[in-house]
């Protein structure tokens, strides 16, 4: 990453809280414009779920079928469908099964994309649970298409979920907008997951070389339960909302009195490694990791009726333990008091945002806090100051003459240079004090529970440990210093004023002749 594409000054906090606030008020205001979308969306997808299409053992007219909806759903121009495909030496590609554009009312297929043209986009894939380009055309996962792809069609935003099957991604839904780039909302999101979802239970029951029978079999498989469920269901609006919801994924339905399975899914089967003819009658308590996780489970089923999206570790029947997200409702089947459950394994999904929950809070070049890691652990030590009137006192640093270093060496020197200083604050500072870079030469620090005169002692410390030796940077050796602007925490002061004061005291540092602590 280089130094230069990083806007050294800050937006201000203030401003920020503002634009939050009115994005706040704005989001209210349409709560039940959503909720509508949301309720039409969701009988898009029960008509989706029920439609004879998807009942025939006619493969291609059940794609058509789930990209016209999505097209409607999401109010998109195209919806497609992908699978991957291993062209062996010709290495890995998604080829479209079927692509449908709205407004000529078209459907297409055959275009092939190879991992080597979009790299990024495809490592996307393997990682994230949908890619959400609002502006396509510079996200760092869909530009590689701008030239050849985006630009030619008109397209602006694109939203693509992954395709997975027992845990491995198969394909990828792409919806893709034309027109002005276009903000996602999460809903559309967890929309586009229930398109892929519909694409899997396809091409599983299909196995694509026995699609005349077996996607027959299953919908016919699945119809029966359906009815079956509906019958003891229809009184329960709620229970009917979550059947609907969640068929396409693992579902599970146990006896209250005895804990025994009564009935599952041919995905619940293979999420827990149970042959679908034996998962009935099993003890779901021996699908549970963790007693305690279990009790939460029912305790919430007990005094709620229904639990929802519940992190929690399951086993299957051969020891394998994963992450799953899991939902219930109680309800009435044959007579008894039975859980409907639903599982999703997200065991990928959570190494993945914990991986990027740390990247996420790391300046990629210095391999310090980032300036939104810093500002929250800020807002977090101003409001224990606030409370416990404890002293606080954050700098602002900048490395003095650094266009220079950059203009006479280059970019690589200068990333160089600021690595050599984050490495030598890092060893100076006191292990409770936080250091981050604020972007580009600029660098913030926070001290808690210190006064302006101990903070200044420390930033002395930095000074010196900057100043007094030589940055080794390639095969030059760099005489480079930084200036520090100190501000102490006052009584009523907002995280926007103490910037202003400490990037005030660094301006004077400056003024002064650089190489300098100024409070």
């Amino acid at each position: 990453m280089r130094n230069r594409g990083i806007v050294k000054r800050r937006a201000r906090p203030v401003a920020k809280r503002a634009r939050a606030r009115s994005a706040g008020g704005r989001g209210r205001a349409r709560s039940d414009e959503i909720e509508r979308e949301i309720q039409e969306r969701r009988k898009a997808l029960t008509d989706l779920m029920h439609s004879q299409v998807l009942g025939q053992a006619d493969v291609t007219r059940a794609f058509n079928q789930i990209t016209e909806t999505a097209a409607h759903v999401l109010d998109v121009e195209r919806a497609s469908v992908w699978r991957l495909v291993d062209s062996g030496g010709a290495g890995r590609a998604i080829e479209c099964i079927d692509l449908y554009e709205r407004s000529p009312a078209r459907h297409s297929a055959g275009l092939r994309i190879a991992a080597t043209e979009a790299p990024r986009y495809f490592e996307a894939l393997q990682r994230e649970r949908a890619i959400r380009a609002h502006d396509a055309r510079t996200d760092p996962r869909t530009k590689e298409f701008r030239k050849n792809y985006l630009q030619p069609l008109g397209i602006t935003s694109m939203l693509d979920a992954p395709v997975f099957l027992r845990g491995k991604m198969v394909g990828v839904v792409c919806h893709e907008h034309t027109g002005r780039p276009r903000r996602w909302k999460l809903h559309e999101e967890l929309m586009a997951s229930s398109f892929a979802d519909f694409v899997a239970l396809v091409l599983e029951t299909a196995a694509w070389h026995e699609a005349k029978n077996a996607l027959r079999d299953e919908r016919d498989a699945l119809e029966t339960k359906v009815a079956e469920r509906t019958r003891d269901l229809q009184e329960s609006q709620a229970g009917l909302r979550a059947l609907v919801d969640y068929s396409p994924i693992a579902t599970v339905l146990t006896r209250i009195s005895d804990h025994k399975v009564v009935l599952a899914n041919r995905r619940a089967a293979t999420i827990f490694e149970v042959p679908l003819d034996a998962i009935r009658g099993r003890d779901a308590p021996d699908h549970w990791v963790d007693a305690d996780e279990r009790h939460q489970y029912l305790e919430r089923l007990r005094r709620f009726g229904r639990v929802d999206d519940l992190a929690v570790r399951l086993r299957t029947a051969k020891g394998r333990t994963f992450w799953a997200r899991v939902s219930g409702q109680r309800l009435k089947f044959e007579g008894d008091d039975v859980l409907l459950g639903t599982i999703i394994d997200i065991t990928e999904q959570r190494r993945a945002q914990e991986d990027l929950r740390e990247l996420a809070s790391l300046d990629p070049l210095t391999g310090l806090y980032n300036r939104r890691h810093v500002e929250g652990v800020l807002r977090r030590e101003l409001d224990r100051a606030q409370r416990h009137q404890r002293p606080l006192a954050v700098a602002m640093m900048d490395a003095d003459h650094f266009k220079n270093i950059n203009d006479t060496y280059g970019h690589p020197i200068g990333d160089e240079v600021l690595r050599a200083i984050s490495d030598r604050c890092r060893r100076t500072l006191r292990s409770h004090d936080v250091l981050g870079r604020y972007g580009g030469e600029e660098f913030v620090i926070v001290f808690p529970e210190t006064s302006i005169d101990d903070a200044t002692v420390v930033a002395e410390r930095l000074r010196a440990a900057v100043a007094d030796n030589p940055i080794q940077a390639a095969d030059n050796a760099l005489a480079d210093t930084v200036s520090i602007g100190l501000a102490a925490y006052a009584p009523g002061q907002d995280l926007e004023k103490l910037f202003q004061r400490a990037d005030s005291a660094l301006y004077a540092a400056k003024q002064d002749g650089r190489n300098l602590v100024r409070a």
